[in-house]
């Protein structure tokens, strides 16, 4: 199961699917090498994403070799154990106010420059991690590690009624 939409996407930015099923490495091999590289399971480790639920998903899957969780709560367990300090750009935005759209988007808005294509993973990463560090600066005043652990898209909305941002993301709810 694949959106051709980001296929063709991929594709477009310069991705050749055949030149990695050839010459990538096996995703066991990534599994085992990620597992014993110390980066994971620590929580002095923070994971810097944007829009990340599929990716930690996948991240998930290789590193326990099981299917992921039905239960959201139980896939939340799982990526806390793995990834103790996950920080998504996306649900960043949505806890400000005037942030909207895409990567791209969010970077023109915050004044930041790309360095390399879209879509490309260093770049993409780079501009991911900048955008983080302005945001955390403008918006959060530092103070970000509350919004730890959730992910744009995924977890229990907060009420519409609901005013305090700061109380929806210690209950462990989105915005």
């Amino acid at each position: 199961m694949y959106a051709q939409d980001s296929i063709d996407l991929l594709q477009n930015s310069g991705l050749q699917f055949r030149e990695h099923e050839e010459h990538g490495i096996e995703p066991i091999e990534f599994a085992e090498l990620l597992m014993s590289s110390g980066i994971v399971l620590m929580d002095n480790i923070k994971w810097l994403s944007f829009h990340s639920g599929y990716d930690f998903g996948y991240l998930l899957k290789l590193l326990t070799d099981q299917n992921l969780p039905q239960d959201e709560n139980e896939f939340f367990e799982s990526l806390r154990l793995y990834f103790p300090k996950v920080y998504d750009v996306k649900y960043l935005m949505k806890l400000c106010k005037n942030l909207k759209g895409g990567l791209q988007e969010v970077a023109d808005q915050l004044e930041l420059r790309r360095v390399g294509p879209q879509h490309q993973a260093g770049s993409d990463s780079h501009l991911t991690g900048m955008a983080f560090f302005k945001i955390k600066e403008i918006f959060f005043d530092g103070n970000i590690e509350s919004t730890s652990g959730h992910l744009y898209g995924l977890g229990a909305p907060c009420s519409p009624n609901s005013n305090n941002i700061q109380e929806c993301v210690e209950n462990g709810n989105s915005p």
